[in-house]
């Protein structure tokens, strides 16, 4: 008998996330896996037609786990997203996510940025198109939150050079009061570049929103964390 994970059709996000719990949880309680693949994902906002396949490429499970072929029993994520928060540390230095981590790295370069700098990403969740009027508190983090963050970041590493790289979307003049000569803005940019450049940071500042979430679950840097209503890891720094 074989398992697979819930399909859903929200963000990238929350259903990446769904696909690592499901195949960390599997992997665990010694339950075969298969892979079902993405088939709708909210915030395509050019209806780019090859969006699924460029998630595919990006998360790299398709030709590594054994595909669905429709006869696997689906386990829903609310039946088991507890098992693996309630044990989120052990989780994520299991092996099941180093395969998960490898895999995503396999068809990437590591050194994203290439500025011999101290990289830091933070993401910034905004309200967008889709949303309709539906992201409450999760897009109302004031710019004064990350700010303090990032000054946080400033004083602790003042031997070295950093270089902020804020993932957000809206106009510049939204954020004029992060604007200094260490910050570079990448405002309504590609979804996957993005995602990679949040994981690939030597810190990454996360917003409460699932994207930058499992980002930091696949992050080896440091974890600044807005919490939000998923466990952080131990090691994370929490606010």
């Amino acid at each position: 008998m074989s398992y697979t994970h819930q399909i859903r059709t929200d963000g990238f996000g929350a259903q990446y996330q769904t696909i690592i719990t499901t195949y960390i949880f599997c992997m665990k309680h010694n339950m075969k896996y298969k892979y079902s693949p993405f088939i709708t994902v909210a915030h395509n906002y050019d209806n780019d037609p090859y969006y699924t396949n460029k998630l595919e490429e990006l998360i790299n499970l398709q030709s590594n786990i054994e595909n669905n072929d429709s006869t696997s029993t689906v386990i829903h994520f609310y039946d088991m997203i507890n098992d693996f928060e309630e044990n989120i540390d052990e989780c994520c230095n299991s092996e099941s996510m180093q395969f998960i981590k490898e895999c995503f790295w396999k068809n990437k370069e590591r050194d994203f940025f290439k500025n011999n700098k101290m990289n830091i990403s933070i993401h910034i969740r905004r309200e967008n198109s889709h949303d309709k009027g539906e992201a409450g508190d999760r897009a109302n983090t004031p710019n004064s939150y990350y700010l303090n963050r990032m000054n946080e970041i400033r004083q602790k590493y003042v031997d070295k050079e950093l270089l902020f790289h804020i993932y957000s979307q809206g106009n510049i003049e939204d954020f004029k009061d992060l604007e200094k000569e260490d910050v570079q803005f990448h405002l309504n940019e590609d979804m996957t570049p993005t995602f990679v450049g949040l994981v690939a940071a030597d810190i990454l500042i996360t917003s409460p929103s699932s994207f930058s979430y499992v980002a930091a679950l696949l992050s080896d840097g440091i974890i600044y964390a807005k919490r939000f209503w998923h466990n952080p890891k131990k090691e994370w720094i929490v606010y």
